[in-house]
């Protein structure tokens, strides 16, 4: 792979620990490690040479949230103004509907994990933490393989997720019973999963986490032996979801705590765990979760879908939680465009009832979204553009006519344009998006075989004519 030189940046906005923002700068990649970063910057003819001139340089987006198998499960008429209960059943229904109808296989969601993979690219995301919990009648299938594979080839860094959900409705929980498995059955796979992929090396492509689903699907015994089996292996990390409105209730009910003394209760109170919602803590446990090093990704857009309101996210950053962002799976956000999110999120939290200063920024929130994650998610060596960090970049085009007038870039990035597409997308080194087209896979055709693999059903509220 040959060294890669983009010259004369126009914005470069490296998220170090100094917060350098430099224009006309070089940016020198050697493998998979950014080499240098400077004016004028020194190179032999065997570099390849990228033109800077007009782009907006910042490390890759990294998704700390995401369910990938729901990218052909978006925008349905009667879920669109649904509620979580409502809205938890009816995904299971149609999931399970999918499965009865042959469609919902390995090779099908692996075929909508490759477009989620795709559009998250093309929006400038270059690491992606899925969480996949649905076995259907607690039979494991290759879905979170198959979603590895897919990964390699497209050029993605993958956070795969094993997900669980193992405390159905005969036992207090709130899912169907045949969307459950054993906790043997989900132990024996996590390891094997583990043995088989995970890679605990700092510029690792693929890794291992172990996510059950939530404290209202799952039993305390596999939080525990999931914390367990993570404190055998490095790099695996821990991660559920937590205060989305509907487990607070639960716990309550079932253990008579909260949901983060659950939590803390079988062993999930330390720097491995990230937690994805996080809408309605008591404001009280807040300083726990800093004082704990746990992560919170916040997840805007679907927060917000499902009613649910605006998590704390300034309490969080005033506290020194460490915040990551990310968009969640499709059946409750319809898309993968982080950025998108970003600007939802950029106006959602201007309330009139604090100052405008505490309102979140554009460089504030795409810090979330750059080194905010990768600390969510253990990777200290994304997120950051500096020497000897992963060559993980995303650049978007702001010369374009939607961007005229555009002041500062950086603000412009997130409160403007027309599309929200990368120009110039690398990962480890390798240049995935060019011209804001992919190089490594043909995006027709992984549409196309999204499409074929989860069948868009008739609405019955579209006209018939």
């Amino acid at each position: 792979m040959p060294d890669t030189l983009i010259r004369n940046i126009s914005h470069l906005v490296t998220f170090d620990t100094n917060d350098r923002e430099l224009e006309g700068a070089d940016l020198l990649v050697s493998g998979s490690r950014v080499a240098a970063v400077g004016y004028d910057l020194e190179v032999d003819g065997s570099v390849e040479v990228i033109d800077g001139r007009g782009l907006l340089v910042l490390p890759g987006l990294i998704n700390g949230h995401q369910h990938l198998y729901q990218v052909g499960l978006r925008s349905f008429v009667e879920l669109e103004r649904a509620p979580i209960h409502p809205w938890l059943t009816a995904l299971h229904v149609k999931t399970l509907y999918l499965w009865r109808q042959g469609h919902y296989t390995p090779a099908s969601v692996g075929a909508v994990a490759r477009a989620g993979m795709v559009e998250s690219l093309l929006g400038g995301v270059t690491t992606v933490a899925d969480q996949h919990y649905v076995f259907v009648e607690g039979n494991t299938e290759p879905f979170i393989e198959e979603m590895i594979e897919g990964a390699l080839e497209i050029g993605i860094r993958l956070h795969a997720g094993r997900g669980s959900m193992t405390k159905g409705k005969r036992h207090g929980g709130v899912v169907p019973d045949n969307a459950c498995q054993t906790i043997d059955e989900v132990l024996r796979h996590s390891q094997e999963l583990i043995g088989q992929y995970h890679d605990p090396d700092p510029l690792a492509r693929i890794r291992i986490d172990l996510a059950p689903c939530g404290v209202h699907t799952d039993e305390p015994e596999i939080y525990r032996e999931f914390a367990s089996l993570a404190a055998d292996h490095p790099g695996v990390g821990l991660h559920t979801h937590l205060y989305e409105v509907i487990d607070t209730g639960f716990c309550t009910d079932t253990y008579g705590v909260t949901p983060w003394q659950f939590l803390r209760d079988n062993g999930w109170d330390h720097d491995r765990v990230w937690l994805a919602h996080m809408v309605d803590p008591p404001h009280e446990e807040i300083p726990e979760f800093a004082a704990a090093g746990v992560g919170i990704v916040h997840l805007i857009a679907p927060d917000l879908r499902m009613g649910w309101g605006l998590a704390p996210l300034r309490k969080y950053l005033d506290a020194g939680c460490k915040v990551g962002f990310g968009t969640t799976g499709s059946a409750s956000n319809d898309g993968c465009n982080q950025l998108g999110d970003i600007r939802v999120a950029a106006l959602a939290h201007r309330d009139m009832d604090i100052s405008p200063q505490k309102w979140p920024s554009a460089r504030e929130l795409l810090g979330l979204a750059t080194r905010g994650s990768a600390a969510c998610l253990g990777r200290h060596e994304l997120g950051v553009i500096e020497p000897g960090k992963a060559a993980d970049i995303a650049a978007w085009d702001m010369t374009t006519v939607d961007r005229v007038g555009v002041h500062d870039a950086v603000i412009g990035l997130v409160l403007g344009g027309l599309s929200d597409r990368a120009s110039l997308v690398m990962v480890d080194g390798k240049v995935v998006v060019r011209d804001g087209r992919c190089t490594t896979v043909d995006e027709a055709a992984i549409a196309d075989a999204a499409r074929d693999a989860y069948p868009v059903r008739p609405s019955s509220h579209r006209r018939r004519g």
